[in-house]
C-alpha cells in the first residue's frame, strides 16, 4: 500500500503516516479494507490523480461502490473508464443528458480540479430524473458494461448515512484525530 501511495499519488514519505492513518480509519469504520485500496490504487489512482483527485477521493468512491456489492478490482476498472466518460462525454451522451435537462459539460467545468464535487454534482443532477430516465442517462454515458457499477457509485455518493458519507467525514478529520484512532485500535489489540 505504501509503495502504491508513493508511486501513484506521489505522496512524500513524510505524509505516508497520515495517509495510512486515514486508510486505517476507513477500514475500521466501513466495508472498504486496506487490501481493497492496495488492489485499486494501481488501477485507478493515475486517472484519479490526473483529474485532481487524491487518496481520500478514491477511498470515497470505492467505499460507495463496495457498500453496493462491487469489489475493489471491478470498482477500480469502472472508475478508470467511468471518470474518463464523465470528463469527456460523447456527443450522444451530452445530447441525451441535455434532453433531460442535465448539462454535463457545465458540471465538469464548474468543478474542474475537484473530482469529488464533479461526481457528486453529476449524481445530484441524476437524482432529479425519473428512475427510467436516470437509468437511460447512466447507460448512455457509461455503457452497458459499467452500468451497474457506476449506478451503485452514483446512488451511494449522495445519500446521507451511507458508509461513503462516513468516509467524507473521515477525510475532514485532522491528522491528529486519525492518529489517535490508530493508537486506540493498537491499544485495544494489545490489551486483547
Amino acid at each position: 500500500t505504501t509503495i502504491s501511495l508513493t508511486n501513484a499519488f506521489g505522496i512524500a514519505t513524510t505524509q505516508l503516516s497520515d495517509k495510512i492513518n486515514y486508510l486505517n480509519a476507513v477500514e475500521n469504520q466501513t466495508v472498504l479494507s486496506i487490501d481493497d485500496m492496495t488492489t485499486a490504487i494501481p488501477k485507478a489512482a493515475p486517472i484519479v490523480k490526473q483529474l485532481g483527485g487524491n487518496v481520500e477521493d478514491l477511498a470515497f468512491m470505492l467505499t460507495a461502490m463496495k457498500e453496493g456489492g462491487v469489489n475493489a478490482s471491478e470498482g477500480a476498472n469502472a472508475l478508470k473508464s467511468g471518470l474518463s466518460s464523465l470528463i469527456n462525454p460523447s456527443k450522444k451522451a451530452s445530447d441525451m443528458l441535455a434532453s433531460v435537462g442535465i448539462n454535463i459539460r457545465d458540471i465538469v467545468d464548474k468543478n474542474k480540479g475537484d473530482l469529488k464535487a464533479t461526481v457528486i454534482g453529476f449524481a445530484n443532477a441524476l437524482d432529479t430524473l425519473a428512475p427510467l430516465d436516470r437509468a437511460r442517462a447512466i447507460e448512455t454515458m457509461f455503457g452497458k458494461f459499467q452500468f451497474a457499477r457506476i449506478s451503485t457509485l452514483l446512488q451511494n455518493v449522495t445519500q446521507s448515512g451511507t458508509q461513503a458519507a462516513k468516509v467524507l467525514d473521515l477525510a475532514n478529520s485532522s491528522a491528529s484525530d486519525l492518529a489517535n484512532l490508530s493508537k486506540q485500535e493498537l491499544g485495544v489489540t494489545a490489551n486483547s
